[in-house]
């Protein structure tokens, strides 16, 4: 997970709050969890290998959580790229927009501005209500030695301080 500060072309300064997940199938539960704390997703597909199996699934369980989909081609770089038949996968097997689609080479740094006005643009910002009763969703934990234990929490109502002593209401 990343927040970082973003000025758009628009001039205004947005927070993004960023969350990268593994695409591979074997983490389904480790997704779901993270999309369930998102509006939109990046549906990021390598420009060499083309929609695969997960990005099938990662497709289905955004789409089951009601979040905003932009298609990224990413490697456009790569000798191997093609495209072309990526944005024919993206019509014919993801039923998305292909020429929605944002291209991007993470390596040499092309298409990250598309990418980011594309972020700021389409995808919804967070809703909810700070003066509302606490609602969250505790979405990852890790331990850090100097730290501790370290929550990835989305604040869907509610505010929290440093401090606040809450009890957390387990719901599935």
């Amino acid at each position: 997970t990343v927040s970082l500060p973003y000025t758009a072309r628009d001039g205004r300064t947005y927070e993004l709050n960023l969350i990268d997940t593994p695409g591979h199938v074997d983490f389904s539960h480790e997704v779901r969890r993270s999309l369930m704390s998102c509006e939109g997703a990046l549906l990021v597909i390598d420009a060499s290998q083309g929609v695969e199996a997960q990005t099938v699934a990662n497709l289905y369980l955004a789409t089951e959580l009601g979040l905003q989909i932009v298609p990224v081609i990413n490697k456009i770089d790569l000798p191997s790229a093609d495209v072309d038949r990526v944005m024919e996968e993206i019509d014919r097997d993801l039923g998305l927009d292909p020429f929605a689609s944002i291209q991007v080479s993470a390596k040499q740094g092309t298409g990250i501005d598309d990418l980011l006005e594309a972020i700021v643009g389409q995808l919804p910002p967070p809703k909810g209500d700070p003066q509302a009763p606490l609602r969250a969703l505790l979405f990852d934990a890790q331990y850090d030695a100097y730290r501790g234990a370290v929550l990835l929490v989305r604040l869907f109502d509610g505010t929290l301080r440093a401090g606040t002593r809450w009890v957390a209401q387990l719901n599935r």
